[in-house]
């Protein structure tokens, strides 16, 4: 399945409860975290809890009705120091402030002895983070201006070194958090099972997350709940954090969902240091590009996901405006579908929605479903296109070019999603050889019709693909994204071997693949 905006089975893990301001109690859903409550907090006394006024955060706040507007929102989190707190992203992203409360079993106990308000200058969440994307850079550290009192029930954990991976599917590992079995909220923790690599070789994997279960977890080995986001993953062999809990991946079965934490050491150690996302386009600067808009239920790969929502629960993909009447996208964006609505002028105020019929969309018809070679389609409007300062083309480039220089630099265009708001932007990113891409792909990978690049992850990536590739060398199109990897290779059709197509004049539909 092509990785874009499809993160719906993804399920994050907070709990909420009407605000402990107010002084009144909580609703709950069943919980799925088994093992054993925590007796003594020694056993556990870097395990902290964090909550926020859930009007403010961006994972919550527009789900909200009136009457709800007062609630907080609890979460798990760790303690590495006593002025260090870890926990969710999506559990501080957007609040004002929160509460870090230490040394207690049971999060909702209202005479806690440690509770300490953070303001919001001190809560710093991943700057790529992206609350729509299912854990996505989820996490975020807690900086107290008043120290923490250590003593034996409040103390910090180590985390694991840089170089560690978690590679072996026999590793056992204890997942700590305040899922609620049934109020109040009590501190619990539970061993789990690693999955491999080659167990999970299939999954949903967009930000090298990491699954986990138990043979005590019900319902095909969920083992979180609500109330279990930020709760640390500790190593059952060196005793030191391995990762953060983040939610429960559906498409894994409902296997619990982690960050591997070496992988972010350099923000925790230093938020600052994370290098900046590259700035988000005028709609001048990207005034070829073009959105698709296409109702789940019918493309082929989002109908079953898709199967019970109506027309308007639609999926958007990126595309590119050629010239006034043409539009190129990725076959698998509109394969399956009646019809599509192509977006223009996509960054503006002005931004404007055609629908396009069936008749109208052409398919490679060497595309097969699920495929990579070919997998380009393009749409032919009714009406053409009123060119201005913020609707325009791109020119291709010629036949004979071929993109076979590693220093060589491109430009990719695409969306992210950032405190839910979609931003375009440019990334540069740098030339794979083949020998890297058939590593990944094995024989699927063609030469030919297919090239790789990579991003640096510490930029950025785009979230929606069906953008274009764009030479640095002559302003030309050069290819369009169409796969990623969870090692942040990106796979790209190149356009120079579909130049004869992509010019010749529509053919009729009955060449079309179905499935």
């Amino acid at each position: 399945m092509k990785m874009s905006l499809l993160h719906g089975l993804f399920l994050v893990l907070f709990i909420v409860e009407f605000s402990e301001l107010q002084g009144k109690h909580g609703f709950f859903s069943q919980a799925l975290l088994k093992g054993e409550a925590i007796e003594n907090m020694s056993q556990a006394k870097f395990v902290a809890t964090i909550y926020a006024p859930a009007k403010f955060l961006y994972a919550f706040k527009d789900k909200l009705t009136d009457a709800d507007r007062e609630m907080g929102v609890t979460c798990t989190a760790f303690i590495l120091s006593k002025t260090e707190i870890i926990t969710n992203a999506h559990c501080v992203a957007g609040a004002p402030y929160a509460y870090v409360v230490a040394g207690t079993k049971v999060a909702s106990d209202k005479n806690q002895k440690i509770k300490i308000k953070v303001e919001k200058e001190n809560l710093a969440y991943h700057p790529h983070f992206d609350h729509l994307i299912g854990g996505a850079f989820d996490i975020a550290k807690v900086t107290l201006k008043t120290p923490l009192e250590f003593s034996d029930t409040v103390g910090s954990i180590k985390l694991v070194d840089k170089d560690y991976k978690l590679n072996n599917s026999s590793e056992v590992v204890t997942v700590y958090g305040y899922g609620v079995l049934n109020p109040p909220m009590i501190l619990r923790r539970c061993d789990a099972n690693y999955i491999s690599d080659v167990e999970r070789d299939n999954t949903f994997d967009l930000d090298q997350t990491l699954y986990f279960t138990t043979s005590e977890a019900t319902n095909d080995g969920e083992i979180l709940t609500s109330g279990d986001s930020g709760g640390p993953v500790v190593s059952k062999t060196n005793g030191k954090i391995v990762g953060i809990a983040v939610g429960i991946n559906g498409t894994t079965g409902g296997r619990g969902m982690f960050l591997p934490i070496a992988s972010f050491l350099d923000f925790i150690h230093d938020p600052k240091s994370v290098k900046p996302l590259p700035p988000s386009l005028t709609p001048n600067e990207a005034k070829f590009m073009a959105d698709i808009a296409v109702p789940g239920k019918f493309l082929t790969v989002t109908k079953e996901a898709y199967a019970d929502a109506d027309e308007d629960d639609q999926i958007q993909f990126n595309a590119i405006i050629l010239s006034e009447t043409e539009i190129l996208t990725c076959a698998d964006h509109v394969h399956g579908a009646p019809y599509v609505y192509v977006i223009v002028n996509k960054l503006s105020s002005n931004a404007t929605e055609i629908k396009v019929t069936e008749d109208q969309i052409e398919i490679h018809e060497k595309y097969a479903f699920p495929g990579l070679t070919f997998d380009i389609a393009k749409i032919t409007l009714k009406e053409p296109l009123e060119f201005n300062d913020n609707v325009g083309s791109i020119d291709l480039v010629d036949k004979d070019y071929k993109l076979n220089d590693p220093s060589e630099i491109v430009s990719v265009y695409g969306d992210m999603i950032l405190d839910g708001t979609v931003r375009t932007r440019r990334f540069d990113i740098n030339y794979l050889n083949s020998d890297i891409c058939k590593s990944n792909l094995g024989d699927r990978f063609d030469a030919n019709h297919l090239m790789c690049y990579t991003f640096d992850e510490s930029n950025g990536t785009p979230s929606t693909f069906g953008g274009p590739m764009v030479s640095k060398k002559n302003n030309k199109l050069v290819g369009m994204t169409i796969f990623r990897f969870p090692d942040n290779s990106v796979i790209f059709q190149p356009i120079a071997p579909l130049l004869d197509w992509i010019r010749k004049p529509k053919v009729r539909r009955n060449n079309r693949r179905r499935i």
